[in-house]
């Protein structure tokens, strides 16, 4: 009897589970989220964990990342991605130091014609994005090489076509690499620019594919990796009301079209094309950086890259596909496997590509979950009324429903002027606001949003804005000031040989100095530097000059001959004056070595030739001698 009873009461719990299962499930909307815990400190530890497996691979992971190392190829894809990593994550290192080399090495390629480069406008764009990371000002680069300081984002982006070539001569990503740093910080296009955001736009929603994804040419099948860079450069427009009227070059056809109706046509592909495991493929080779560039243009459009159900399939996530390219050390492999197109990046060793991108991904996405700033915008935070304001709007557009009756219709009304509120460049945070579009026109509500396009001349210039994500505390109690202990390093750094090493230091404490203000009181130590600076341009030429020699009078190394030798031990004696350090920078010394003991080893057998030759002679002497000997004894007898 008791154990009927207890069987009884299982049903009744099992049926009143059940009821409240499901009166959950109808609450809940249709296109129900994917419920994903997010661990914002293993998100914090694989971020930190990169950077360390960046010190390790060059070497250095006892030193900041910005070590002199690392600093030597500023101005390279493979330093100022990491910068604009540590940048964006608010991660300290010595920003100065990158600041001082890299302002020098854009002097010095700007001493050239073709300046950073001579077709691809996307070297102002890397560059000037990692400037603004670290809190720089990348429109104001004072040089001795011009009057007026150089401006990347004008000189990079909308007046590039006046002293170099086209902003679109490399193809869409000197276009989608212009808009993403025009807006970086919402430029102003002046009224004689070469090119308005307008045209920027139009060249990129020109690019579209029939299929709605975008490639790096347009008679190719769409890529991923384009398709969402496309979508992060056009992402502060999704909200925009304008309509834009163009060829889309690959249909051959004219049409018209909205931004959000191109990025909601570009998602569709990129959501088709979501491999099983959450990951992402190009060429048919599933890799993280095509995962990675998915994940940064959803938090530009601020969808949920672990909740969103059109980017999770079978049950995996954006974050898990890309997760599946971690290694143990920290790093980032490119692939699972081999790809003869990419020979560089082992399916078994992390990647230095992979890894920067993977870097800076990971501060996208914790950059969306704490509410911050997208990843490509510079601009300082929002304060906490703005904050809230968008929070408000974006909770009751939320709560609107899908089927909207007319007698919500003041509720709408209300609710778009609130919309309206909102500073018109801030509306783009404002991340459900197509929903509200859509409820309006099913109402017949008349939208009058002022196009954003025309409103996004916010600064002319200024400096990025670094928020630490984590550490603050740390981070805001750094002085960079100088101090005595730093001018006395100083001293010691010119009491020392000058070296190449000293480079990223020289270069810095001159920047340091000029920032303080301090050249009047040290005006001596100053001018040391920039003669230290100069002996170390020389010494830098010189080693040039070393190389340029191997290459062009030496090589193929394995052909030189006598008429080298004089060459060969020039330059070995020019090798032998040089530190260690310098040393490193000669190229194909261990070739150089090899010929050397070449021509040593012809010289020898010269020698060992004529020595013969002699030995030869001396005997058909001797035995000349003696022939003529015998011949006079024996006419003697």
């Amino acid at each position: 009897m008791h154990n009927e009873k207890l069987f009884k009461w299982h049903y009744v719990i099992i049926g009143l589970v059940f009821l409240t299962f499901s009166i959950f499930i109808d609450q809940q909307p249709v296109s129900a989220s994917h419920e994903t815990e997010v661990d914002l400190e293993q998100l914090e530890k694989y971020i930190v964990d990169i950077i360390q497996w960046k010190k390790q691979d060059i070497g250095k992971e006892d030193s900041p990342l910005f070590n002199h190392k690392f600093l030597e190829q500023a101005g390279e894809s493979s330093v100022d991605w990491y910068v604009f990593g540590l940048g964006r994550a608010g991660i300290s290192d010595d920003y100065d130091a990158y600041l001082a080399i890299i302002k020098d090495e854009i002097e010095r390629m700007y001493q050239s014609k073709r300046k950073l480069s001579r077709l691809k406008a996307t070297e102002w764009h890397r560059i000037a994005l990692a400037i603004l990371s670290i809190g720089g000002d990348p429109t104001y680069i004072e040089t001795n090489v011009q009057k007026k300081p150089i401006d990347l984002i004008a000189d990079g982006v909308y007046q590039r076509g006046k002293t170099t070539r086209s902003l679109g001569a490399q193809g869409i990503n000197g276009w989608i690499w212009g808009l993403i740093t025009l807006d970086s910080l919402r430029y102003a296009v002046p009224d004689d620019a070469n090119v308005t955001r307008e045209k920027i736009i139009t060249e990129i929603m020109r690019a579209q594919l029939p299929d709605g994804g975008f490639a790096l040419q347009t008679d190719t099948q769409f890529e991923v990796d384009m398709t969402a860079m496309a979508i992060q450069a056009l992402a502060p427009y999704y909200n925009d009301e304008k309509s834009y009227t163009y060829e889309q070059i690959a249909a051959e056809k004219k049409v018209t079209k909205t931004v959000r109706e191109v990025v909601d046509e570009a998602l569709d592909c990129l959501s088709e094309a979501q491999l099983e495991d959450g990951d992402f493929a190009l060429m048919d080779i599933a890799n993280a950086e095509s995962t990675a560039q998915v994940i940064v243009a959803l938090t530009a459009l601020g969808i949920d890259p672990l909740r969103d159900e059109r980017f999770i399939k079978n049950d995996q996530t954006l974050l898990d596909g890309l997760l599946k390219y971690r290694k143990s050390d920290g790093g980032f492999i490119h692939s699972e496997m081999y790809d003869d197109d990419n020979p560089t990046a082992q399916p078994d060793e992390s990647n230095p590509m992979a890894s920067e991108q993977a870097l800076y991904t990971l501060v996208a996405l914790y950059r969306h979950y704490e509410g911050y700033r997208t990843l490509h915008d510079f601009r300082k935070e929002m304060d906490d009324d703005l904050k809230e304001n968008i929070e408000k709007v974006t909770d009751a557009i939320e709560k609107l429903p899908d089927d909207p009756k007319e007698a919500e219709r003041n509720q709408v009304k209300d609710i778009f002027d609130q919309y309206l509120n909102i500073p018109i460049e801030e509306r783009s945070y404002v991340y459900n606001y197509s929903k509200l579009a859509k409820v309006m026109d099913e109402l017949d509500v008349e939208n009058t949003s002022e196009f954003i396009v025309e409103h996004m001349d916010v600064h002319k210039e200024g400096e990025g804005f670094v928020t630490p994500l984590f550490h603050r505390e740390r981070y805001e109690s750094l002085d960079h000031s100088l101090t005595e202990e730093d001018l006395n390093e100083v001293k010691q750094l010119l009491q020392k040989a000058p070296t190449t090493e000293d480079y990223v230091d020289v270069v810095t404490w001159i920047e340091r100095m000029k920032r303080d203000q301090i050249k009047a009181t040290h005006e001596s130590t100053f001018h040391e530097l920039k003669r230290r600076k100069e002996d170390i341009k020389q010494l830098e030429k010189h080693i040039d000059q070393m190389n340029e020699t191997i290459l062009e009078e030496l090589v193929p190394l394995d052909q030189v001959s006598l008429k080298d030798r004089e060459i060969v031990d020039e330059i070995f004696d020019r090798y032998e004056k040089l530190n260690t350090y310098d040393q490193a920078k000669v190229q194909g010394y261990e070739d150089l070595k090899r010929a050397q003991a070449k021509i040593d080893s012809l010289i020898r057998e010269r020698y060992f030739k004529g020595a013969m030759v002699i030995a030869i002679i001396v005997m058909a002497i001797f035995l000349m001698k003696r022939y003529q000997k015998r011949k006079r004894q024996k006419w003697s007898a």
